[in-house]
């Protein structure tokens, strides 16, 4: 399984236990960046699908860094607290390593319907105060999770910020708070 029709892949994420160190080096051996960093993002509305197809309320508490890739946005996420449980797995996947890509789609509920259609399975929908968001895990073969969302006006700005920055950029201020 792919990525869902119509998608633009924006971002290849990261697993990792500190997001600046890993940054750095990232910099050091690719160039990317610069990073605006944000600690322990808000997520006031997660949910996890349980068992039977019940929904349970979770928890999803990560600190991330979002850097320019060449024409792709780069991401290194810590994930402090997850719950219930079933998130704590699906999210932590191999500790380090590929995470997850992201995907703007047109119409989010739309895409994860034919995701899910397709053979994937929903890990999590959850809010920031900005952006919903949805993790799905489409099996073994690609060895990562797949992020999807609409494009906001929050996202295109966020997006074109850290892409913005890193023209002309010369390596000063890798870090930037967002």
């Amino acid at each position: 399984m792919g990525l869902p029709h119509g998608a633009s892949m924006v971002q290849v994420a990261y697993a990792t236990t500190d997001v600046r160190t890993s940054a750095r080096r990232w910099y050091e051996l690719y160039g990317a960046g610069p990073f605006y960093v944000r600690e322990h993002v808000p997520a006031p509305r997660v949910r996890v699908p349980g068992e039977g197809g019940t929904v349970l309320d979770g928890v999803f508490d990560h600190t991330c860094a979002l850097g320019q890739w060449g024409p792709v946005m780069v991401e290194f996420v810590h994930h402090h607290a997850l719950e219930p449980a079933p998130l704590e797995r699906d999210m932590r996947r191999h500790g380090i390593g590929v995470h997850h890509v992201a995907c703007f789609v047109d119409d989010l509920e739309q895409a994860c319907e034919r995701m899910v259609e397709g053979g994937a399975r929903v890990v999590v929908d959850a809010e920031t105060p900005e952006v919903r968001f949805v993790f799905l895990d489409v099996g073994p073969a690609m060895g990562h999770l797949v992020e999807l969302y609409e494009r906001t006006p929050y996202l295109s700005e966020l997006y074109g910020r850290v892409a913005r920055a890193a023209e002309g950029w010369d390596g000063t201020d890798l870090f930037r708070e967002r």
